[in-house]
C-alpha cells in the first residue's frame, strides 16, 4: 500500500511539474508556482524558511520521501528504471530479475565532494555551477529546452490540421532554441542521468546530486525507516535486488538509511514480511 501511494504521489508531481515547464500558453493556474517554491535548493536560494523547515522535519519524520516524491529528477529516474524492467523480456528478464540491484558501499568521498563544490558555489555566488548540480534546475533545464520544443511542434502540428475546419482551438507559435551552450548542457545532463538510472536505480541521488547528500544528514537518524524483522526474514535477498538504492545489507539485516529513499520497493519484494517502514522498537 505504501509503495502504492507513493507512486500515485510522485507520477501526479511529476505530470503537474513538467506541466508547469511546458506551458507555454499560460493556461495553469498561477498557484502551480508552488510547486518550485517546495523544492530545497531553490527555497534556499530564495531564503524560504518555512519551506526549509517544513523539508527539515518532513525528512527528520519520515526520511528522504522528498528524493521519492517531490523531486522531479528523482521520479524521473524511476521512470527510466520502469522503463528498463519493461522492455527486459524472455530469458533476459528472468536474468534482470536476479541480478537488478545489489547492496554497494557509499562512495562518501563522490558525495561530498560534489556537495562542497555546490556550498562553494553558492558561498562565491557562482549559481551557474549551483544550477547545474541542483536537481530541481536539471530536470527544469532538461524539459524547457528538449522536451518543450516537442510539445510546441505537436501544438503547431494540431493547429495546421485543425484550422483548416474553422476550428480555432490552436494558434501556430514560434518554436526558436535559446542557446546553443544551454542546450548541449541539457542533453548532457539528460544522457548522465538517464544511463545512470538505466543502469543503477537511483545511483545519481547518492552520488552526484548534493540535494540528497544534504538529507542524508537528516534521514539517517529519521523516525520512520525501513527495517529489518529478524524473526520473519529468510535471508533470500529479494529487498536487495529490488532496492534501486544499492543501499540494503540483507547478510548483515542492514539498511543505509542515509541513501534509503523511502521507495518500499523492498516492503513490496519481501514474500515474508521480513522488512517494515516504522518507528524503532525498544530495545
Amino acid at each position: 500500500m505504501l509503495r502504492k501511494i507513493r507512486i500515485g504521489l510522485s507520477v501526479i508531481l511529476l505530470i503537474l511539474i513538467t506541466l508547469y515547464f511546458l506551458d507555454f500558453a499560460e493556461l495553469l493556474p498561477f498557484q502551480l508556482k508552488v510547486l518550485e517554491e517546495i523544492q530545497l535548493l531553490p527555497a534556499l536560494l530564495a531564503l524560504n524558511i518555512g519551506v526549509l523547515v517544513s523539508l527539515t522535519v518532513l525528512t527528520f519524520v519520515f526520511g528522504r520521501v522528498y528524493c521519492s516524491s517531490i523531486c522531479p529528477l528523482g521520479v524521473y529516474q524511476d521512470v527510466v528504471s520502469r522503463i528498463r524492467k519493461w522492455t527486459s523480456s524472455g530469458k533476459k528478464k528472468k536474468l534482470v530479475g536476479k541480478k537488478r540491484y545489489k547492496y554497494l558501499d557509499p562512495m562518501n568521498w563522490l558525495r561530498y565532494g560534489f556537495l562542497a563544490l555546490t556550498v562553494l558555489g553558492f558561498i562565491v555566488g557562482l549559481h551557474v555551477l549551483v544550477g547545474l548540480l541542483d536537481p530541481y534546475s536539471a530536470f527544469g533545464r532538461m524539459t524547457v529546452h528538449l522536451f518543450k520544443p516537442v510539445y510546441q511542434a505537436g501544438n503547431n502540428l494540431l493547429f495546421s490540421i485543425f484550422t483548416p475546419f474553422g476550428d480555432h482551438t490552436f494558434y501556430k507559435i514560434a518554436i526558436y532554441m535559446l542557446s546553443i551552450s544551454s542546450l548541449v548542457i541539457a542533453l548532457i545532463t539528460l544522457a548522465v542521468v538517464t544511463i545512470l538510472s538505466w543502469r543503477n536505480g537511483r545511483v545519481y541521488c547518492n552520488t552526484v546530486c548534493p540535494v540528497g547528500t544534504t538529507l542524508d544528514f537528516i534521514s539517517r537518524f529519521s523516525l520512520f525507516q525501513i527495517r529489518f524483522d529478524s524473526s520473519a526474514c529468510t535471508l533470500c535477498g529479494s529487498c536487495a535486488r529490488s532496492c534501486k538504492s544499492s543501499c540494503i545489507d540483507f547478510k548483515q539485516m542492514k539498511v543505509d538509511s542515509s541513501r534509503c529513499v523511502a521507495c518500499f520497493n523492498c516492503i513490496d519484494a519481501c514474500k515474508e514480511t521480513g522488512m517494515h517502514y516504522r518507528l524503532p522498537r525498544k530495545g
